[in-house]
């Protein structure tokens, strides 16, 4: 798989892109700031349907777009066929743009657009046909590795949750559609849990929403725990390749409701649901969902010591790195098709052995974009290999060798 056109139009800091790619090592190179991960961004958005840097869709408009909408265009070409993927991202509310020169925007929108009720400020498209969310995520698959990737072992749980939710809503579709049912069924367990705390609704009406988070943890707990099996029987390789036979990796999963292989998938749910009647009164008094998959984690075990606590930097950035590689493994033994790997700016953060060990491992898999402040970092044998680009202020110029 990989990614042969790529057109960008008001999409962060770039106006107007269309960039022919093919199979290969991209490397993206300049200043902080110029729209190296801007680039990233979006073609992760054409595989997840959301963006790994902003904490609202609207942040991806360009301030100055006429339109107030950016739109992504990618044609990715599988293994079987190749399709078109649109993304429209409609921002309501824009910023008023200064009219001094290099006048920071304003914090709060200064404008609002009015709009038609229920109007999405996402559409998508595959092949010029109108899709849903669930229909678009995993037409294309992506590895993204990040510097907060670094931190997935010593980070915070929600970061690991993440990780396994990024990978597994592009292999699995069901998997998606059960994690977001999920998380608006625990919303709204949360929200009833305080009124009953507060004594405006009765507690026999958390039975519904129970057997909903039981029936839908059982499904997200198996499909994690098939993902975790799978990433130990790479990520183990990798650590001990990474650490010259020194290290063995294990990758624990931690649910929160207690699991046994034993139980089928009717014995688990009954036993969850008993777990939760277990905690219920302290729930009431928390007015909070303490039980289910959000509540999960994953711990790291190198030659058996846990590297969250006891682990050296460079053991924590050696198992992430090596869970990572492990991942784009999964990922191509899913679904048959190798997904493009995008890497962030994560050689500037890593050793001398760490990273020529990745420039390896990326050189062979199909399509790899990279980002980088220059390209000192590169052998002359890499950039003799790679298709080289210096971008500013959201612009693109090859370079040649």
């Amino acid at each position: 798989m990989h990614l042969s056109r790529l057109s960008l139009q008001d999409f962060r800091n770039y106006k107007q892109l269309d960039l022919s790619l093919e199979r290969g090592l991209y490397l993206f190179y300049g200043d902080n700031a110029q729209g190296k991960t801007n680039l990233l961004e979006a073609v992760a958005m054409l595989a997840t349907a959301s963006s790994f840097h902003a904490s609202s869709d609207r942040e991806v408009v360009n301030w100055s777009s006429p339109e107030h909408i950016a739109r992504i265009e990618g044609t990715v070409t599988r293994h079987e066929d190749a399709i078109d993927i649109e993304i429209f991202i409609f921002d309501p509310t824009p910023p008023a743009i200064p009219s001094t020169n290099g006048a920071a925007p304003p914090q709060e929108p200064a404008v609002t657009l009015p709009l038609p009720a229920n109007t999405p400020r996402k559409r998508f498209k595959v092949n010029s046909i109108p899709r849903r969310t669930m229909d678009m995520i995993g037409q294309m698959k992506v590895v993204l590795f990040a510097p907060t990737d670094l931190h997935l072992v010593d980070g915070s749980p929600d970061e690991r949750r993440r990780f396994l939710d990024r990978a597994l809503c592009q292999v699995q579709p069901r998997y998606c559609q059960a994690i977001l049912k999920y998380r608006k069924i625990v919303t709204q367990r949360s929200a009833l849990l305080k009124r009953i705390r507060d004594h405006q609704e009765d507690p026999g009406m958390l039975s519904y929403l129970d057997e909903q988070v039981t029936m839908l943890a059982n499904q997200i707990i198996y499909e994690r725990q098939l993902m975790v099996n799978a990433l130990n029987q790479q990520a183990v390789v990798f650590q001990k390749s990474i650490s010259g036979g020194s290290e063995q990796l294990q990758i624990v999963y931690r649910p929160s409701f207690k699991v046994d292989e034993a139980w089928n998938t009717t014995e688990a749910q009954q036993h969850y649901l008993k777990q939760l009647q277990a905690v219920r009164k302290k729930e009431i008094m928390q007015g909070v969902c303490l039980l289910g998959p959000h509540r999960d984690d994953l711990e790291f075990l190198v030659n058996g010591v846990n590297m969250l606590n006891y682990g050296s930097r460079g053991q924590q950035r050696t198992a992430a790195l090596a869970t990572k590689l492990a991942e784009l493994t999964y990922m191509r033994a899913s679904t048959g098709d190798e997904p493009v790997l995008l890497l962030d700016d994560v050689f500037s953060e890593l050793d001398h052995a760490r990273r020529e060990y990745l420039l390896n491992q990326v050189l062979q898999h199909e399509q790899v974009f990279l980002t980088a402040t220059d390209l000192t970092e590169f052998t002359p044998e890499i950039l003799r290999q790679a298709h080289s680009y210096h971008v500013t202020h959201g612009e693109l110029q090859m370079q040649t060798q």
